[in-house]
């Protein structure tokens, strides 16, 4: 069908083009402070879309009944219809295309996902025809236009949040789930990630057939037509099916993962594996009936665990309902799953509810439990390593040994739990032991060194001999230097450098020098201080520095998503078969130490680190972690070791929870614990398991932008774009289009005359 601009009122849609592309942008950029440390993910951005349409489209299409084009179409009823529909289309696709360039600013800053950006667009054409037909339909029965845009409006809000109704409501699982397809937010959840799925293209599809063929019909009527019988049988017919398609549309369950790392997808590791799986897998779904109805994303595991369980016919799967089947939920008791609850609003009360969603593997007679999930970003982790577990009975053992005196059930007492959630096993080796080298000889698994000052040549000999002769790889997080970290900050030097001494035989020398970083952590800190300038107690008001002695990484190939490493250590690559595992950021510099001093070997009080000029310092990137991989020779032991794994980060409070807590934030920083995971899955030669890990962990941080001076710079450039060249791109644009639209006009009436 062809569109005709002639009907397009130019200047209307220019000018609702520029206040729409300004508020998206207003919203994102501004309310959502995307230039103070929000995430370059464009989630938040598209998801505004649908609540500013629901004024939008109705202003696209306002006085768009059909009647509009009676005096210059010689056309049928269906064609006026269909060529209205498609006008309003193309008016609505051009605003979502002006998008684009505001997309692309956030690349300035970080990486965008191309693949959600494309799929979101893609969708929201689809969701923009569902809501185009909706108001022309409303157009034509409502001859009152101010009425017409107020019932459109209300009906495009009534079916974006439909599916909220739960919230507030019990609802049966049958209306539940009618309510939830008849949502737009709910079809657009998938798109937003990445995913492109048929059920939600179906059925917007089938909502825009569906109203156009009413319109039609209501339209016919109005002219006081009588519809012949094989029209009226043709109409019906297509209405019937229409109907019938859209209710079954999840049943066209055609899914491809666009995202950039393709997050929803299974790798080619899982698939592998699972392929070969010769015995039954028993997968149960435990989810409550409430819980699936309010939140989109549930539905989004059960299709992920359907097409998991489908790559072999030994993998079976079964979804439930606790809360209907006491069954059910007498088993989640036997496992030790207990319910969560949820907030919800009931009559204008904030209520709890009490919700389910666990998944139990069973092998064999063993099971492994998921005790809640509420969404499928990690769940082809989960499933393939703990089946793993299963399949090969076989613990995943990683040794820690705290050596500076620090306490792992304290000072590191997040680590183990979160290790344990991963699938490891934590056994604690205690260096004060009196049977310190029988723990090591009866043991498995890598190595994990944290902090090395009250480790004695007693104990070095036997780590040693541990890694040279039953397991060759171990993970150090040592330092010669210690901090006080809960007081002042001091740096001193550390008495026992046994382990040190021992990689440093490998190739890896620890220098003098701790390395400071433009890209470095914000710490929240007191702004009084004492005379001696350390830290001072009392009323005063807080500040938000960054401290350069705590570096934070930049993205890259051992660090997906960074990290942040405490008073960092320069590492010196002497070895061949030694190289750098983490390197700092381009405006890397050091500071010499003062090894005289017994107190203080470097200035630490952020401060006075803000009043140095660094503008001389020589900036470089420097390392800051090492990888010794290949032959290494013992110092203490008279062994050699041919396939050694030996990863160091010159730190011992990378996993230290007091000072993960500082740089936590609101929402807590994890990437350490991450990071340490995905190496621990290495050295254990579960590469495999990392690869999928690694995948899960997309850096959306504003990491592009190093220096205070760079991101003035970029953000200048930025509000410009948004701000003044886009909306005066499209201005001119309209403009243009305005002046072309006359003169083919003028030039049509002439030709009547």
């Amino acid at each position: 069908m062809k569109i005709n601009i002639k009907h397009i009122n130019i200047l209307q849609f220019t000018f609702i083009a520029i206040i729409f592309n300004l508020l998206v942008s207003i919203n994102f950029f501004i309310k959502n402070q995307f230039f103070v440390g929000n995430s370059t993910n464009l989630t938040l951005f598209f998801a505004v879309i649908p609540f500013f349409a629901i004024v939008l489209v109705p202003a696209l299409c306002y006085k768009q009944s059909i009647s509009v084009y009676d005096d210059f179409l010689p056309l049928s009823t269906t064609k006026k219809i269909i060529q209205s529909f498609f006008t309003n289309l193309l008016k609505f696709t051009v605003l979502i295309l002006f998008l684009i360039p505001n997309c692309l600013v956030v690349n300035f800053f970080g990486n965008i996902d191309f693949g959600k950006v494309f799929t979101s667009l893609f969708c929201l054409i689809f969701y923009g025809a569902s809501l185009i037909s909706l108001c022309i339909f409303i157009n034509q029965i409502i001859k009152n236009k101010i009425t017409a845009f107020i019932v459109s409006a209300l009906s495009i809000g009534l079916f974006s949040v439909i599916h909220m109704v739960g919230l507030y409501v019990q609802l049966p699982k049958s209306i539940s789930a009618i309510l939830n397809n008849l949502s737009f937010a709910w079809h657009f959840d998938q798109a937003s990630k990445g995913i492109f799925n048929t059920k939600d293209i179906f059925w917007l599809a089938g909502f825009s057939v569906l109203f156009i063929l009413l319109t039609i019909f209501v339209t016919e009527k109005q002219k006081g037509r009588k519809l012949s019988k094989n029209k009226l049988i043709t109409t019906s017919f297509s209405l019937i099916v229409t109907i019938l398609f859209m209710l079954n549309s999840t049943r066209y369950n055609f899914r491809i993962d666009f995202s950039k790392n393709k997050t929803f997808s299974l790798s080619s590791y899982s698939k592998e594996f699972l392929e070969n799986i010769s015995f039954p897998v028993n997968i149960s779904y435990y989810c409550s009936n409430s819980l699936s109805s309010l939140y989109p994303q549930i539905t989004e595991i059960s299709d992920y665990l359907s097409m998991y369980s489908n790559q072999n016919k030994n993998i079976n799967y079964i979804k439930k309902d606790p809360d209907s089947n006491e069954n059910a939920k007498k088993t989640l008791d036997t496992y030790g799953i207990f319910s969560q609850q949820m907030k919800t609003q009931k009559n204008n009360t904030t209520q709890y509810i009490d919700v389910y969603s666990a998944i139990i593997i069973e092998y064999n007679g063993n099971t492994q439990v998921i005790p809640f999930i509420m969404s499928a970003s990690t769940l082809e982790f989960d499933l393939t390593s703990k089946i793993k577990t299963l399949i090969t009975n076989k613990q995943r053992i990683v040794n820690i040994i705290v050596g500076n005196g620090m306490s792992l059930s304290s000072d590191y007492d997040f680590l183990v739990p979160w290790l344990n959630n991963q699938g490891f096993v934590c056994n604690e080796i205690h260096i004060e032991n009196p049977n310190f080298a029988n723990e090591l000889k009866n043991t498995t698994g890598p190595l994990f060194i944290i902090g090395d000052s009250q480790i004695k040549i007693a104990q070095a000999i036997e780590i040693e001999n541990y890694i040279l002769t039953k397991n060759q790889n171990a993970l150090f997080n040592i330092s010669p230097y210690s901090s006080n970290i809960e007081n002042d900050w001091n740096i001193t030097q550390n008495k026992n450098t046994n382990i040190v001494e021992m990689i440093e035989n490998w190739g890896v020398v620890f220098t003098e020098n701790i390395v400071a970083d433009i890209s470095s952590a914000q710490i929240t800190m007191y702004s009084q201080q004492s005379e001696d300038n350390q830290f001072a107690s009392g009323n005063s008001q807080t500040q938000v520095l960054n401290y350069p002695l705590w570096v934070s990484l930049l993205p890259q190939e051992n660090a997906t998503l960074g990290a942040t490493i405490f008073w960092p250590v320069e590492l010196s690559i002497l070895a061949q078969n030694a190289t750098p595992y983490f390197i700092s950021s381009p405006m890397g510099y050091t500071y010499q130490t003062d090894r005289n001093s017994p107190h203080k070997l470097i200035e630490s009080n952020p401060f006075v680190l803000q009043t140095y000029d660094i503008k001389s310092k020589e900036k470089s990137t420097k390392t800051i972690g090492a990888q010794i991989k290949g032959k290494i020779s013992g110092l203490f032991n008279n062994f050699e070791a041919e396939n050694a794994n030996i990863i160091v980060i010159p730190d011992q409070y990378f996993v230290n929870s007091l000072m993960n807590g500082y740089i936590g934030g609101e929402y807590g920083d994890y990437r350490n614990y991450e990071l340490t995971t995905n190496i621990l899955y290495n050295l254990n030669n579960e590469s495999e398991l990392s690869q999928i890990k690694s995948k899960l962990q997309v850096d959306e941080s504003l990491f592009k932008i190093s220096t205070t001076e760079e991101f003035l710079h970029y953000l200048k450039i930025s509000n410009l774009i948004l701000f003044v060249i886009i909306p005066c791109s499209i201005l001119i644009l309209g403009i243009v289009l305005w002046i072309l639209k006359k003169k083919k006009l003028t030039s049509f009436l002439l030709q009547l005359q």
